[in-house]
């Protein structure tokens, strides 16, 4: 039951984020860092398929990826097409590693220590979900303002 609710959250969050990238009124605007703003939204999208793509891909999925957490917050002017491929990318691979969870390995204890804590993987999967929808939340705040006051900051 838990698995089927996570996909749900996942597929319908992932398919916003894409969206919110999407919806900006330029591509450059994507990465402007206005007075106050700590993140460009291209920034939140690099981290959050990072961080997806390392806590279920590597960790639960066995995909071999390897996560570059300090690229993520360094990297700039990543196109938008290659920011949205990524989403694309993320949402497919979570689909095909929580799908092959069982309500055990769910109810098993994660095999990383996160957050300084011994968490379930479903406990983790619940946090991942949380994360996604905190940082979504920064991205449509983000755009919104780049929408009010375009490239000139």
């Amino acid at each position: 039951m838990l698995n089927h609710i996570l996909l749900e959250l996942f597929n319908r969050d992932l398919p916003r984020l894409e969206q919110e990238i999407a919806a900006y009124p330029t591509a450059a605007a994507i990465w402007l860092i206005p007075p106050g703003i700590s993140n460009a939204a291209g920034t939140l999208c690099l981290h959050l398929n990072g961080n997806l793509n390392h806590f279920i891909g590597a960790t639960l999925g066995n995909t071999g990826y390897v996560r570059n957490r300090e690229l993520e917050f360094s990297a700039r002017d990543v196109p938008r097409e290659e920011l949205i491929a990524g989403v694309q990318q993320t949402q497919s691979m979570i689909n095909i590693v929580l799908k092959q969870l069982s309500q055990e390995e769910l109810d098993k204890e994660y095999p990383l220590k996160f957050s300084d804590s011994i968490l379930t993987t479903g406990h983790v999967l619940i946090h991942l979900t949380t994360h996604l929808n905190y940082h979504l939340g920064q991205i449509n705040y983000h755009r919104r303002l780049m929408g009010m006051r375009g490239t000139a900051l």
